[in-house]
């Protein structure tokens, strides 16, 4: 005996399906042709968001890596040949050019995913192990996570999706049931479960305008580890601090610009350029969108005093 299907259910099942009906028709799949190590030639898949005209993608750059040719398929059949305009091997991103794209593309609607809470319903859109256009739904575990990929350095500010993602969803889309994509699936956790990662609109579509007009992004740097630190709330009123959490300092990466400003492991980081930070990745989030050369002033505690110290920023090492 089967019984009547939960109004409540059925309505976020139209939700779900209507979300997905939306965005779907700009997810692209991504055949790359490429060179492996020793000349052999391999083949991979991923996924692509219609970004904008003209027929400008956006996806992950380890789905164009090493690429001899792009073949790209939309949603009703067409294939184009890609070319990379410019990729971002740090936050793992790249814009593709559809070649002789001549009709009006069914382009993705963006929206900010600055105000994303977790519990958030989500759907991701894309092509697993070359699974085409499949959908998959869950919530926003978490906003605002770092993942390291080097020492000192660290992806910011991305998305936590308990939606199945897995290889071949790479590049693809990140949705709110409203149909509006808030991020580039990316990333997945292999030894867990349901922990997949995507770069948030925010970060992905400044960093696609950099790759546009320079073919590569850039990454302001400033060469500390820190970690969220607390100080007794006494401390920080007698002090005349806005709070009493700051990044505390761990290690100064030899010749960088913190090093070369005076900081040194220990000192708690309360005030970036006047604005109360508490935690490494907000003073990264301060600094993204600064050029090479700007300064920054740093207002720090060490050994119970107060200092000021100004940073000249220079491009992360890894990114040029």
């Amino acid at each position: 005996m089967t019984s009547l299907p939960d109004p409540e259910l059925d309505e976020l099942s139209q939700a779900i399906s209507g979300a997905a009906e939306r965005v779907g028709p700009a997810v692209v799949q991504i055949r790359n042709r490429f060179l492996r190590a020793g000349g052999r030639s391999g083949e991979g898949l991923g996924s692509g968001i219609l970004w904008r005209e003209p027929g400008l993608v956006l996806t992950n750059a380890h789905v164009v890596e090493n690429a001899r040719s792009l073949e790209v398929k939309l949603h009703d059949g067409q294939g184009f040949a890609g070319q990379v305009l410019g990729a971002d091997p740090l936050y793992d991103l790249a814009v593709v050019r559809l070649q002789g794209a001549l009709e009006p593309l069914p382009l993705a609607d963006f929206a900010s995913a600055a105000h994303l809470r977790p519990g958030r319903l989500v759907v991701a859109v894309g092509n697993p192990f070359g699974l085409s256009w499949t959908v998959t739904s869950g919530v926003i575990s978490a906003a605002g996570r770092s993942l390291p990929v080097a020492r000192g350095v660290f992806l910011d500010g991305l998305l936590q999706t308990d939606a199945a993602i897995n290889p071949g969803n790479s590049g693809g889309a990140l949705a709110t049931l409203d149909g509006r994509v808030v991020g580039v699936n990316t990333a997945i956790l292999a030894a867990g479960q349901g922990l997949g990662f995507a770069i948030p609109s925010d970060i992905a579509l400044p960093l696609a305008e950099q790759l546009i007009r320079r073919g590569r992004a850039f990454h302001p740097w400033l060469g500390v580890e820190a970690e969220e630190a607390v100080l007794p709330p006494a401390v920080a009123r007698a002090l005349g601090l806005p709070a009493h959490r700051g990044a505390q300092v761990l290690t100064v990466l030899p010749g960088s610009p913190a090093d070369e400003a005076g900081l040194m492991p220990g000192d708690l980081i309360y005030k970036a350029d006047g604005r109360a930070v508490s935690s490494a990745a907000e003073i990264r989030a301060l600094l993204y969108g600064r050029a090479a050369g700007e300064r920054v002033e740093l207002e720090l505690l060490r050994d119970g005093t107060v200092l000021r110290r100004e940073v000249r920023l220079a491009e992360l090492p890894m990114a040029r």
